[in-house]
C-alpha cells in the first residue's frame, strides 16, 4: 500500500516547514504603542506593516472635495438668480449663465452623493471579506510565504 504524502493544512507549503503564524498575531506582536504626557507614538516592525489589516474608507474625503464646489457654485447660482430678479436690465448675469450653474451644482450633489454610495458600498460589502481573508491568512515564518487557510 502506498502511502500518499499529504501537507498539514498548517504547514508551509512552499518550503514546508510548520512555523506558521496568522496575520492578525504577526500584526499585533508587531505592533507597539507608546503615550507619555503629550504624544503617543505607535511603532511597527516591516513584518506587522506587512501584514496590515484592511481599513474602512472614512466619508470624510468625498465631502471635502465636493463640499466647497457645491457651496461655490450654489452660491454663483443663487447670485445669479438674485440679480436676475432684481436687476433685469443691467445685470451681468445671463439666464443661460445661470442654469449652467445650476445645472453644475446638481451635477456636483450627484457626484458626491454616488462618491457616498460608493464607500458606504465598499464599506458594508468589499471591507466585511477583506478583513475575513485577513483574519485567515497565515505568513511562513521561514520563507515569508502568505497562505489564505478558509476554516
Amino acid at each position: 500500500m502506498a502511502s500518499v504524502s499529504q501537507l498539514n493544512p498548517y504547514q508551509c507549503d512552499q518550503c514546508g516547514t510548520a512555523n506558521i503564524v496568522a496575520a492578525p498575531v504577526l500584526y499585533e506582536q508587531g505592533t507597539r504603542a507608546y503615550s507619555g504626557t503629550f504624544h503617543s507614538v505607535t511603532i511597527q516592525s516591516y513584518s506587522a506593516q506587512a501584514v496590515t489589516p484592511p481599513l474602512r474608507r472614512g466619508y470624510i474625503r468625498p465631502l471635502l472635495f465636493w463640499g466647497p464646489v457645491i457651496v461655490l457654485l450654489s452660491l454663483w447660482t443663487f447670485v445669479g438668480f438674485r440679480s436676475i430678479l432684481e436687476l433685469p436690465k443691467i445685470t451681468m448675469f445671463r439666464l443661460d449663465l445661470v442654469f449652467a450653474f445650476l445645472l453644475l451644482t446638481c451635477a456636483s450633489l450627484a457626484a458626491l452623493v454616488v462618491n457616498l454610495r460608493k464607500v458606504a458600498f465598499y464599506n458594508r460589502e468589499v471591507h466585511p471579506r477583506l478583513l475575513w481573508n485577513w483574519e485567515h491568512t497565515y505568513v511562513c515564518r521561514r520563507c515569508g510565504k502568505l497562505r489564505l487557510i478558509p476554516s
